[in-house]
């Protein structure tokens, strides 16, 4: 059987792997927070950048496909990297700790 989701919300911090078509420079790797950049050749003069981030909230993800959508990058895939020991910090107010009750 498969790992179980990791289930997100719009508040709490994940790493992404985001694959756009083109070739990034690995220059951008730091202006994207990417704790990963890898460029793929899928066939003769065609490539594919695989970026992984640094954990980060929605707010950021978007930021971040928002510049890669400015610079002419077509978008491929947006996919939450399931992490290791996972625990979030509890932080005082946020909406996904409110009771139901």
């Amino acid at each position: 059987m498969g790992q179980p989701l990791q289930r997100i919300n719009m508040f709490d911090t994940a790493v992404f792997c985001i694959r756009i078509n083109g070739k990034l420079s690995e220059r951008w790797s730091e202006y994207f927070g990417a704790q990963s950049m890898s460029v793929e050749e899928d066939e003769p003069g065609l490539f594919t950048t695989l970026l992984i981030s640094e954990p980060v909230d929605q707010a950021a993800l978007v930021g971040m496909i928002n510049c890669l959508n400015g610079m002419g990058l077509p978008l491929v895939s947006v996919e939450c990297v399931p992490t290791v020991g996972y625990q979030r910090v509890p932080t005082e107010n946020h909406p996904s700790e409110q009771d139901d009750a």
